[in-house]
């Protein structure tokens, strides 16, 4: 059994990697139950489905607006684990009101469970991440947030097809929430067998005026200028991803595809994070994770290439005169082939990117700051994902079609590479902490 092997079936790893695994899947289980029950049942017509299913996505976010400081207060308080068992025992009575819900149907309590899974996610997403470097030696870091990244992304890619699926069949809001409550409860065992945190707990008395803490949490993370820097560059891949995600609809409709071509490019993008992910895994013997952050706004750049390679070859397609194709008549054309494949680069390169980030984010935070720290960072990914949505409004106000945009993007991504570039430049005039492999 190799070192991989023997990190992912420890002890030490394997109960946290379980809790954050069904807590993703179950998620996204229920939004898209949520979303398809919107659009199918519960709209009355397509401009009612489309208002709808947007406030669905920003009732899910606000809580990491509103949340995540105060989160990442009680993450570096409290010992970890015991806050990590009180969230998934949250989450089974979350789920039971949820399958209530989802048997009567009612929006009004659906729209509330949301903003309770969001702020539920606000709270475990520090620990998780802050609690991980207390059971794992700094050599075993990269490994261990390769698997959170890939398992995360493969988790909301099939919470995000089950749920789909199963809310739209006979009897589907009963076994929705039968799957749903079972899940929760899964999770909440595999909690139990997390070992305790052993980090000291700090005297922090959290504050409850959310926004002036809000405020606060960021302006104290700029102290730590290495770590801060991770977060402005995972925030970063998080506009991107909330851009590709929110707009692959709209582009694959505009290229001749269906649903079915949709959900195809959708798996596409969670394989290829999961993908980039396990590439890091499999090359962390033979490099730094860290030290090699030196070159990723390189990285970052070489990704505009394959975005406006993709881009171009879009540009060269149509709808075929409204005549929308499924997967396998999609796929009989060879220009298509080359699409998925130029499309599937750009989340493989993704997934490479963000991984050592986390490890650097980690690694340079103080242990008394860290869970604060990760808070800053849901916090700036939010805003930033946020942006994303903003920044393709305004190209459609200005009466651009998306494509236009996604061009538009490769060009503010080679700005911000450079950005980014030049801060890793200035932060790492400071003392690295090098994790050896």
């Amino acid at each position: 059994m190799n070192s991989k092997q023997t990190l992912f079936l420890s002890k030490r790893f394997l109960p946290l990697f379980w809790v954050q695994f069904l807590g993703a899947f179950n998620d996204n289980v229920f939004k898209s139950a949520l979303v398809m029950l919107i659009v199918f049942r519960l709209a009355e017509n397509p401009q009612q489905a489309g208002l709808l299913t947007t406030a669905a996505a920003g009732i899910f976010i606000l809580p990491f607006f509103l949340l995540s400081a105060f989160a990442g207060n009680l993450a570096d308080t409290y010992e970890k684990t015991a806050l990590i068992r009180g969230i998934k025992l949250a989450e089974i009575v979350i789920m039971l009101f949820g399958g209530w819900a989802l048997l009567n149907e009612s929006l009004v309590g659906l729209f509330v469970l949301l903003f309770l899974m969001g702020a539920q996610s606000a709270f475990f997403g520090p620990i998780k991440y802050a609690i991980l470097p207390e059971h794992l030696a700094q050599a075993e870091l990269t490994q261990g947030n390769a698997w959170f990244s890939a398992s995360t992304f493969m988790a909301i890619l099939l919470g995000t097809i089950m749920g789909g699926w199963l809310v739209l069949i006979e009897n589907g809001t009963i076994w929705t929430p039968g799957l749903v409550i079972f899940v929760a409860f899964l999770g909440y065992f595999a909690s139990l067998k997390v070992p305790d945190s052993h980090a000291r707990p700090n005297t922090i008395k959290p504050a409850f005026r959310l926004l002036q803490l809000m405020r606060r949490e960021v302006r104290a993370a700029q102290n730590h200028a290495q770590a801060f820097w991770a977060v402005l560059a995972i925030s970063w891949f998080w506009f991107l991803g909330a851009a590709y995600l929110s707009q692959i609809p709209v582009m694959v409709k505009g290229i001749g595809g269906d649903e079915s071509v949709v959900l195809l490019f959708l798996a596409a993008f969670s394989v290829g994070i999961a993908v980039g992910a396990w590439l890091v895994n499999h090359w962390v013997p033979k490099f730094s994770a860290l030290s090699a952050l030196r070159f990723h706004g390189i990285l970052l750049a070489s990704l505009s290439v394959w975005m406006l390679l993709s881009t171009l070859a879009m540009s060269s397609m149509s709808d075929l005169d409204g005549n929308l194709m499924s997967v396998l008549p999609f796929l009989s054309h060879a220009a298509h082939d080359v699409l998925l494949g130029l499309f599937l680069l750009i989340p493989i390169v993704g997934g490479i990117y963000i991984v050592p980030l986390y490890t650097h984010l980690q690694t340079h935070s103080p242990e008394y700051f860290r869970g604060r720290m990760i808070a800053v960072n849901n916090i700036i990914n939010s805003f930033l994902m946020v942006l994303s949505s903003l920044f393709f409004l305004l190209g459609y106000a200005l009466g651009l079609d998306v494509l236009s945009i996604f061009y538009g993007l490769v060009v503010l991504n080679l700005l911000v590479a450079l950005a980014l570039h030049r801060a890793w430049l200035k932060v790492s005039t400071q003392k690295l902490i090098e994790v050896e492999v």
